[in-house]
């Protein structure tokens, strides 16, 4: 069994002359080489910009920050920038995440103290219509451009798996098993490697659109690709589908509305949520719980045909469940 890691204080002369610029830098690399994405590693970099330029002088030193300011910084947000509550949450979830890290016990940057988010009532999602997502999974005519086709197979796609825009950018031919009905994700949010298993129809939508456009694949390419082939970026990926909604009669146009789409139709089909929460991919169950939350008034004819109290007066008199003693109560069988 190894030793204990020995914890080190430092000072409080010491952590007073450490500049949070550098302990800033010193948390990134960390969390560079810990494996963090891209995209997350750059929402901190955003962050904490947003915060230093708002205290300017006074945050020059990491010890002189205190929880007075996070106060001040939600106000000011929230009435003078007018963000909404979602907005000030994630950018004051972000520098807590480094803050938290300062006041850890092997550095001490930081005197220990809470930030806390703030209460935001919840909203439905921007999902689609049951219509809308009809319309978009509407299959494209053989004239219809690569374009076309492309976003038809990402509709469904992700209707089908509810797979995020960052995730879909990054699949490659040889990560699709058509014939066992499953995928491998690469690319994750949290970086772990996940497979998602793929529906006999998306199975077929999926043949008939590498069929007619990517008949000469080799493994590497992928699978939803510029007309070159070459990999496209998510801003490229986002505006052809902004472009493709607008075609097919619909007026949404965010391609993460089909992922909460895909959780609600889950949901209201009677879906379990432990299994939703893999199938997204969410390091916890609280985002899948929330779609539950949000959902549940929908959901009311489920709760009624599965509410004991219904179902028991409903049978009343026309089945009655007779009960045997046990033998271990003395009963016959």
């Amino acid at each position: 069994m190894p030793a204990p890691r020995k914890v080190v204080r430092r000072s409080d002369s010491e952590n007073k002359n450490v500049k949070t610029q550098a302990a800033f830098e010193e948390f990134i690399s960390q969390k560079l080489a810990d494996g963090l994405v891209e995209e997350t590693l750059s929402s901190y970099e955003m962050t904490f910009k947003k915060f230093v330029d708002y205290f300017e002088y006074q945050v020059e030193n990491i010890y002189d920050i205190e929880s007075a300011m996070f106060t001040q910084w939600k106000h000011y947000m929230k009435g003078v920038e007018e963000l909404k509550d979602t907005t000030v949450n994630h950018h004051i979830s972000n520098i807590r995440v480094f803050m938290y890290w300062c006041m850890e016990d092997d550095r001490n940057y930081v005197k220990p103290f809470r930030i806390t988010l703030s209460k935001v009532r919840e909203e439905m999602p921007k999902d689609y219509t049951v219509e809308e997502v009809k319309a978009l999974l509407k299959k494209p005519d053989r004239k219809a451009s690569f374009a076309e086709w492309r976003m038809w197979a990402v509709c469904c796609f992700v209707i089908g798996t509810g797979a995020r825009l960052g995730t879909l950018v990054d699949i490659r031919m040889r990560d699709i098993d058509l014939k066992g009905g499953k995928v491998f994700y690469q690319h994750t949010k949290n970086r772990k490697l996940q497979f998602a298993n793929l529906s006999p129809q998306l199975v077929k939508n999926l043949n008939d659109y590498i069929s007619e456009w990517l008949g000469n694949e080799t493994e590497d390419d992928y699978l939803f690709c510029k007309q070159d082939f070459g990999q496209i970026t998510k801003a490229s990926l986002s505006q052809s589908y902004r472009q493709y909604t607008h075609k097919r009669g619909v007026e949404k146009s965010n391609i993460h509305g089909l992922r909460h789409t895909f959780a609600r139709e889950w949901f209201l089909n009677g879906g379990d949520v432990v299994q939703l929460s893999k199938i997204l991919g969410h390091s916890t169950l609280a985002m899948s719980e929330h779609y539950m939350n949000v959902y549940a008034d929908m959901a009311r004819d489920r709760f009624v045909e599965y509410n004991p109290l219904d179902n028991i007066t409903r049978n009343a008199g026309t089945k009655r469940i007779v009960r045997h003693k046990s033998k271990a109560n003395g009963g016959t069988a």
